[in-house]
């Protein structure tokens, strides 16, 4: 996790996984002094399964997400700006998504069930399909409000036009983009559904099996014929001597 100050300006603060609390006073990991931030206002902790988890303090002034009030909790995204106070904050994931380098064309089992979640305005809630390719803002292809994500075998690529989208925070003109991505372009805030691609990047990961280790068999030795004439000849000298014996006192 990583705030960046959208206003007033100042350098960024990587974070990590928190609890990051943020207020006021001294002793706070950020400390905002402009007025309407309490001393010790919230805490912004990650949790592995539900992401990123705000919490309002006790008796504290309320806190806006994505201009939304939160009194006491709320779930929080990578891309979401907390206004608090004067202060306003844009909650960033560590490293930009991945730069996307030429695109094949074609679209892998994965990336055709994609889909956006509408998580802002009249349609949140609402599941756009990818399909072939989906266009996000109004214009002419690549004005400036246009946004495309397409199906690819490489994966699920998203192109913006002068005006960068911002995908999980960075802006961005041409990037990858992976399941659980937030996608702001405007006021337009939307969620990358894609759990193939989650699937195929963990299988990615796997190690390839290792093959077994065949030694080969040494080869006979050569003492194990030698060892049985031995044995055919020490039988056939035992039974020439009962011979010898039956005989002699047969006589």
């Amino acid at each position: 996790m990583r705030i960046v100050f959208v206003h007033p300006s100042r350098e960024p603060v990587a974070c990590g996984n928190g609890p990051v609390r943020i207020g006021s006073g001294g002793d706070n990991d950020v400390v905002l002094t402009d007025p309407g931030v309490d001393a010790q206002h919230l805490v912004v902790d990650g949790d592995g399964r539900r992401g990123l988890v705000l919490k309002v303090l006790p008796g504290c002034q309320r806190v806006y997400v994505n201009a939304r009030p939160v009194r006491e909790r709320a779930l929080l995204r990578h891309g979401d700006v907390v206004h608090l106070g004067e202060s306003k904050l844009l909650l960033t994931a560590d490293r930009p998504p991945p730069d996307a380098g030429p695109a094949e064309t074609g679209a892998g089992d994965e990336t055709a069930r994609a889909g956006l979640r509408i998580v802002s305005g009249p349609g949140s809630g609402r599941l756009l399909p990818v399909g072939q390719r989906r266009v996000l803002g109004s214009g002419r292809p690549f004005a400036d409000s246009a946004c495309f994500i397409s199906p690819t075998d490489g994966g699920l690529l998203l192109e913006a036009g002068r005006t960068k989208a911002q995908v999980n925070g960075w802006n961005c003109s041409r990037a990858w983009l992976a399941n659980g991505d937030q996608i702001v372009l405007g006021e337009q805030r939307l969620v990358v559904e894609a759990p193939g691609l989650q699937r195929a990047a963990a299988a990615a990961r796997i190690p390839p099996p290792v093959e077994p280790l065949v030694t080969a068999s040494a080869p006979a030795t050569e003492e194990a014929p030698h060892a049985e004439i031995w044995w055919l000849i020490a039988a056939a000298a035992a039974l020439a001597a009962i011979i010898a014996l039956l005989l002699y006192y047969r006589w």
